[in-house]
């Protein structure tokens, strides 16, 4: 049986091998280079600016206790009410104390005049020293004996160590106070205080004179507030910083206790390097951008600085002039050919050729 014999027709390996064609092979040559947006670094003016929360808090405030017992005779505030410095607020029977006070001064009367005589009669060598001394040593203990009545006495009265406005009290006159059992709840409202924390990195850029700004919830006045105080270390768990300020309050719109947004606004950096921010590529070693270099990505390690809503600053390892890739950058690969995208007025033409 006679066999017919195979033909290949190899005629386009053999003009590719000769080059005998210019046109590529159907499906062959060279991969598409990858399109890419990009951003070009330019030093440009940048607010170094950040928001946190704080919390408004009294000027000063104390809960009034009694530091003695005994029964109420007379309340001298009204609840909710503003107090002067100084004033009686509370007054507790102090009958016993009175009458101990006024025995213990009677004794120091007669104490001192004997003291007296003893010193007459030392001066004529009438008594010996140590009967003076014994003399003067009585009236002395007296005249401790009434000090201390009168301070006794003193503590029955509760005053306003400053000016405020009181609040709700927790006594009625008539009844029975101790030192366990709190009165009332006095505070000043004017001055305020703010408190809030910042960031570790801002920590020594945050000091007394420093103005800050912040608003309260339903309320869209922006209030000013001044630092005059700076907690010396760090909280180890939040890895912030305390800081307190100090606002006006003459109106009485501003409560303790109330929730505050707090603007802190320091010194402008006036050629800070920036990029949107999601062109900051994190991993496990830090943090990294993807730079174009001779038409090729090549990526490159970075510190960053202050961080906006849209943008990052970076602060290491780049100049300006560099051209950072901001799209398909889980596509992109060290060494990897890119160009960038055709923009044709604010709209990207192609990303990526094929699409």
């Amino acid at each position: 049986m006679t066999r017919t014999p195979r033909i290949v027709y190899a005629v386009p390996l053999l003009l590719a091998a000769c080059g005998g064609s210019d046109e590529p092979a159907a499906g062959g040559g060279a991969p598409p280079v990858m399109a890419v947006q990009v951003h070009v670094l330019q030093g440009r003016p940048l607010n170094n600016a950040f928001t946190t929360t704080g919390t408004l808090l009294p000027n000063e405030e104390v809960e009034l206790r009694s530091e003695v017992s005994g029964r109420v005779t007379h309340i001298g505030f009204e609840e909710g009410r503003r107090v002067d410095a100084g004033q009686v607020l509370v007054r507790i029977n102090d009958d016993d104390v009175q009458a101990q006070l006024r025995k213990a001064e009677a004794n120091l009367r007669l104490a001192t005049e004997a003291a007296h005589r003893q010193e007459q009669l030392l001066a004529v060598k009438g008594v010996s020293q140590e009967a003076y001394d014994a003399a003067l040593a009585q009236r002395i203990g007296m005249q401790a004996e009434v000090d201390d009545l009168r301070a006794l006495m003193a503590k029955t009265m509760i005053r306003a160590p400053f000016s405020g406005t009181i609040g709700l009290r927790s006594i009625s006159e008539g009844g029975y106070v101790s030192p366990t059992g709190a009165i009332a709840r006095l505070a000043q409202t004017d001055p305020m205080k703010l408190d809030f924390a910042v960031p570790e990195r801002y920590a020594l850029q945050i000091g007394p004179g420093t103005q800050v700004a912040f608003t309260l919830e339903a309320d869209t006045t922006h209030y000013t507030a001044e630092v005059y105080a700076v907690e010396p270390s760090v909280d180890a768990n939040t890895r912030t910083v305390k800081v307190r300020a100090r606002t006006r309050n003459p109106r009485g719109r501003l409560v303790p206790g109330a929730f505050a947004k707090v603007q802190v606004e320091l010194a402008t950096i006036p050629d800070a390097l920036t990029i949107p921010a999601e062109a900051l590529i994190p991993d496990i070693q830090g943090q990294k951008v993807m730079v174009m270099n001779d038409g090729k990505a090549r990526s490159v390690r970075v510190d960053v600085g202050i961080r906006t809503e849209n943008e990052v600053q970076l602060i290491s390892n780049v100049q300006a002039g560099d051209t950072v890739i901001t799209s398909a950058l889980l596509a992109v690969r060290d060494g990897m050919p890119l160009r960038p995208a055709e923009k044709k007025g604010n709209a990207v033409a192609d990303t990526v050729i094929g699409q």
